[in-house]
């Protein structure tokens, strides 16, 4: 009987058995530069220089299409090899430098960051070589830190781009040797699309700062003040004038910081129509860069980060949300995906996911009226995000799955 070729399952090859006397070779693609987004400067190159300092060869080869200035620059860092490759051809040239660069390194694992764009090409290419019988080729990890199907219609994407994005999102889960997953939602996904592929759950982590970023008054003279980080998407804009409204009923002296830029142009619009556009309690300042952090928190007494339950935010792992609970800001937040799990145990104030603009506003009077509240939360943040969301942690349980991936 002739064999259906569609039914073959390259994952299913016998591989290379690896030789655990030597040190592992790791290479990360990512789809991206350094730049721009955050998930492979704040997510990948911790857990990049953690492998490295645990007896690994790591490379990260980036295709920085998004970085121009980058393109051809190689450096160190962490004991990480960082390779840019060159622009120059556009796709086809910069697919092929990036698989000649695989070949170069001969890795023992490749880790696709997201399946998409460059990434999820060369994922697509590597799987393809499989099939037609090269088995000595690396072990497949696919990482995901969001649901890209759910961006699409907050990003703008052409509709042809959008649909080709939804397609590598789903054939790489289906199409890999193991999956990393930032948040519980995507671990669940990953066993719904690729039921036998071994997953590991692997959060966003923390670096403890230099010193206890507990916070001294900004100023004792101003009003009472909110911090919302935000990319105009976790919530709709009607929510947010309905809380705005909610909150100033109870505290006419409130101000209102908004910090971050929209993904789409224009996408904040509707919010600043929805909260007053030319309402003097509220601060709008836009994309705010890493330096300035300090003061913006300095000036803050509560943070929120309010967020509908849809796939959107219960497939993501804030960094910005981990990174303010261990700055020491008081936080509000609502029980959606990665939120509770960062603000478990006591680490902020979770609001039902279903709670109501009025109901949010109550718990944001209700902690700001609690001074002693507001510094137990902070203590019980920094202890809860050490202890569970270091980097050293969970760069150990990466490479412990590395182990049992490699010996398969």
């Amino acid at each position: 009987m002739r064999r259906n070729p569609r039914l073959a399952r390259p994952h299913h090859h016998r591989m290379n058995a690896f030789d655990f006397r030597r040190r592992p070779r790791i290479l990360f693609v990512a789809p991206f530069g350094l730049r721009q987004k955050t998930t492979v400067w704040a997510r990948i190159l911790p857990l990049a220089r953690h492998l490295a300092a645990n007896d690994c060869f790591v490379t990260l080869l980036i295709p920085p299409w998004d970085s121009p200035q980058d393109a051809g620059q190689r450096w160190g860092d962490g004991g990480v090899e960082v390779i840019h490759v060159g622009l120059l051809g556009g796709l086809p040239s910069i697919t092929c430098r990036l698989l000649a660069e695989i070949d170069r390194q001969r890795p023992d694992i490749v880790h696709i960051v997201k399946p998409r764009a460059y990434a999820g090409i060369v994922q697509w290419l590597l799987w393809q070589r499989r099939r037609i019988g090269r088995r000595n080729g690396p072990r497949i990890v696919l990482d995901v830190d969001d649901w890209e199907r759910a961006w699409s219609s907050v990003a703008g994407y052409h509709l042809l781009l959008a649909r080709f994005l939804e397609w590598q999102e789903r054939w790489g889960f289906a199409h890999a040797d193991a999956i990393t997953a930032a948040s519980g939602w995507l671990i669940h996904k990953a066993l719904e699309l690729a039921p036998t592929t071994p997953t590991l759950y692997l959060p966003n982590g923390v670096i403890s700062p230099v010193q206890q970023p507990y916070r001294t008054p900004f100023d004792i003279n101003r009003p009472p003040t909110i911090l919302w980080f935000t990319r105009f998407m976790e919530v709709e804009p009607a929510w947010m004038g309905q809380w705005w409204q909610a909150l100033r009923g109870h505290r006419p002296d409130i101000h209102l910081l908004v910090a971050g830029a929209p993904l789409q142009k224009g996408r904040n619009g509707p919010f600043r129509m929805a909260l007053g556009r030319n309402d003097d309690a509220i601060t709008w300042l836009g994309y705010v860069p890493q330096a300035q952090l300090v003061e913006v928190y300095a000036r803050s007494d509560c943070a929120i980060f309010p967020a509908a339950d849809v796939p959107l935010n219960q497939a993501k792992c804030s960094v910005r949300l981990a990174t303010t609970l261990l700055e020491g800001v008081p936080v509000v937040a609502s029980a959606v995906g990665e939120q509770a799990r960062y603000g478990a145990n006591g680490a902020a104030r979770l609001v039902a996911a279903n709670a109501t603009p009025e109901e949010f506003a109550a718990a944001v009077v209700e902690l700001l009226d609690q001074r002693q509240e507001q510094e137990r939360l902070t203590r019980q943040a920094r202890n809860w995000l050490l202890s569970r969301y270091s980097w050293a942690r969970l760069g150990g349980e990466l490479l412990g799955f590395y182990e049992r991936v490699l010996k398969t």
